[in-house]
């Protein structure tokens, strides 16, 4: 099986890359506007609206799965065109060169589509109504793919993800930001009271279930989320007793998506997925991998010339 991955240069792009690339019946190729990091897995250097990249990248693939576009949500707020463009257009590209590949696409979409929850817990049935730039165009990207769904029969998994967190994450994400703080000495910041709650989800419970779409010829819509919530509170009140610092409360950041209970029953149902990794171990294992960075980090700023 041939299976193209957008976005394979950035955060779940790449660990998802990674792990598909780990499986020998799977010959996997990324495709993303920036260079590879590495050379663990080979990959295309093109952009997701370049029609003619994307169809000879498509040729012989069995599966294309999506990552590619703007994925920051901060980027999407200061850059919302380029949101639009990469998250739509794009996807609606990806959704052309794939049916006339005779490929099928596995979406990478966001909870945060449902907006402010109607009823408890959200199912894959609940209406959908963002009000953030980036949730709105990662929705749009699934009407894009649905509509070539109708039109030409082309087989699509959107997976609606949970906060992900793990291995390569963004330094404006909320871990990095508390990490980096603790490590310094500096008190954590948190935004509002911190009663807001995410059920995070690790990197390799996403990847293991795009592995699973990879496999699978349904097409459908998933919530792909852990059950365990934790509060944005809980997060900094661990981070600072590693680290031995205070935590203060800063203004509420605006935008942010209220706090909703998803539920991933149907891709336990359709699929025989579910989250393995608990919280506590999986935030420990990234503290653990960010401190060591910082160790290398330092050591290699104090190796060149002086």
């Amino acid at each position: 099986m041939r299976v193209l991955v957008t976005g394979s240069s950035g955060f779940l792009g790449r660990q998802v890359a990674l792990h598909l690339s780990s499986d020998h019946d799977i010959e996997t190729v990324g495709f993303d506007l920036l260079p590879p990091l590495d050379d663990a897995f080979p990959a295309i250097e093109a952009d997701l609206c370049d029609p003619e990249a994307l169809g000879r990248a498509c040729q012989r693939t069995n599966v294309v799965v999506h990552f590619g576009g703007v994925g920051d949500v901060d980027a999407a707020t200061r850059y919302p065109d380029l949101a639009a463009r990469a998250n739509v257009v794009g996807t609606r590209s990806v959704a052309e060169a794939a049916a006339a590949a005779g490929a099928r696409v596995v979406y990478a979409s966001t909870w945060e589509v449902y907006g402010p929850a109607v009823y408890e817990p959200v199912n894959e049935q609940h209406p959908c109504a963002p009000r953030h730039v980036y949730a709105r165009t990662k929705l749009a990207g699934e009407d894009a793919l649905a509509g070539v769904h109708r039109r030409d029969g082309l087989p699509v998994i959107i997976l609606r993800l949970g906060t992900a967190y793990g291995p390569g994450m963004r330094p404006n994400t909320v871990f990095r930001r508390f990490a980096d703080a603790g490590r310094q000495g500096e008190t954590l910041r948190v935004q509002g009271a911190g009663g807001q709650w995410r059920q995070f989800t690790h990197t390799s419970d996403i990847a293991g279930a795009v592995r699973r779409a990879v496999g699978s010829d349904l097409t459908c819509t998933l919530n792909i989320v852990a059950d365990e919530a934790t509060t944005i509170l809980q997060l900094a009140e661990t981070v600072a007793a590693r680290y031995g610092v205070a935590v203060r409360f800063d203004p509420e950041r605006p935008g942010d998506p209220p706090s909703a209970r998803i539920t991933s029953e149907k891709a336990a149902q359709v699929l025989g997925w579910h989250a393995e990794v608990d919280f506590r171990r999986g935030l420990t294992q990234l503290l653990d991998q960010f401190d060591r960075e910082h160790g290398e980090v330092a050591c290699g700023g104090n190796s060149g010339p002086g």
